[in-house]
């Protein structure tokens, strides 16, 4: 029924101002649509939180100071929040709409990746990271479902702020909220539900594990059990897992990892100076398709971060860093989404 009535929104007009034009993705805490602001007359990317967190007038009160919050922090790899509103029982979140894939669907098709390849993807997650622990965010809860990679080879960090909301509701206990994101808990946030800066250094850790092996580092028959080894058991080197991988990559999942925030990366920029430092010492990224099929690809990086700023753009031909093929649908938006 609730499916339904999900599904029914297409075609109508939420809030006075966004016209539903298709169902994107569904997830634990929310629905996803492609809108159009009728008053700005642009596509956006509209969550609609799940009526369960709607008749919660505690979260209700925290989304929409979270939202307020993310909608400031405005950063080339952070997907923008235009607009937060209530109306008609609905509790929705307008944002940038990102047409493209997600770092899971990357990892699916193409992991494990080499290590060159995950540092083009980590560096902007890190920078997003960054922009968003100078102005006072933690996003609690870095993942590559969170991780937008457009067609024009944009990476964007989603969901800033919508963690925190959703974990403070009086109806966290609906599993979805660790379920959906057990394998990137830090131990703090599983023993005392506790999160800063250094608990997504952690997840950003375990992101970079999984794009070099093509596996988590914690697995287990239940949330509880895998919850279980990221308080009791360190993430081992990705060396250990799969060779070829160098040093440089176990040493930044080392730190990034340890159970004991008081010993991982101090800040953003001390981790982000860590990815851009085994960048420069490790070979160019190879393409992840033939040279003769990238005339219609996306082309995510350049060789030379630093002359360009760290940016991303679309450059198809000799000169790309991480190439992977195109594709016509939409990010996921996250589990909130």
């Amino acid at each position: 029924m609730e499916s339904g009535a999900r599904a029914g929104l297409v075609g109508k007009v939420v809030g006075s101002r966004y016209e539903v034009r298709a169902l994107l993705a569904r997830g634990g805490m929310a629905t996803v649509y492609e809108a159009v602001d009728l008053r700005l007359d642009r596509l956006v990317a509209l969550k609609v939180m799940h009526p369960h967190l709607a008749a919660d007038p505690g979260f209700v009160a925290r989304f929409e100071r979270e939202a307020k919050s993310a909608a400031r922090l405005s950063h080339p790899h952070v997907v923008a929040v235009y607009d937060q509103g209530e109306a008609d029982g609905l509790v929705y979140l307008a944002m940038e709409l990102i047409p493209g894939r997600t770092l899971r669907d990357v990892i699916r098709d193409y992991g494990p990746l080499t290590t060159e390849q995950a540092l083009v993807f980590l560096e902007p997650v890190v920078e997003a990271l960054a922009a968003a622990h100078a102005a006072g965010l933690v996003h609690r809860d870095i993942k590559p479902e969170n991780v937008l990679i457009s067609h024009d080879g944009r990476v964007k960090v989603a969901d800033f702020g919508l963690a925190r909301a959703v974990a403070t509701s009086e109806t966290n206990a609906t599993a979805g909220v660790l379920i959906g994101t057990v394998a990137y808990l830090a131990p703090e946030q599983v023993e005392r539900g506790e999160a800063d800066e250094r608990t997504d250094f952690y997840a950003a850790g375990i992101c970079l594990f999984e794009m070099v092996t093509g596996q988590v580092p914690h697995g287990g028959d239940s949330p509880l059990s895998v919850a279980y080894q990221h308080v009791n058991s360190d993430v081992p080197a990705p060396s250990s897992v799969r060779s070829g991988i160098p040093p440089e990559a176990d040493a930044i999942v080392r730190t990034a990892t340890r159970r004991d925030p008081g010993q991982r990366y101090r800040n953003s920029q001390d981790l982000l100076a860590d990815v851009r430092r085994a960048r420069a010492s490790l070979p160019t990224p190879t393409p992840f398709m033939d040279a003769p099929a990238m005339n219609d690809t996306l082309v995510v990086g350049l060789n030379n971060p630093a002359a360009a700023g760290g940016g991303l753009g679309y450059a198809p031909g000799a000169g790309s860093d991480v190439v992977t093929e195109n594709d016509d649908g939409y990010g996921d938006y996250g589990d909130y989404g």
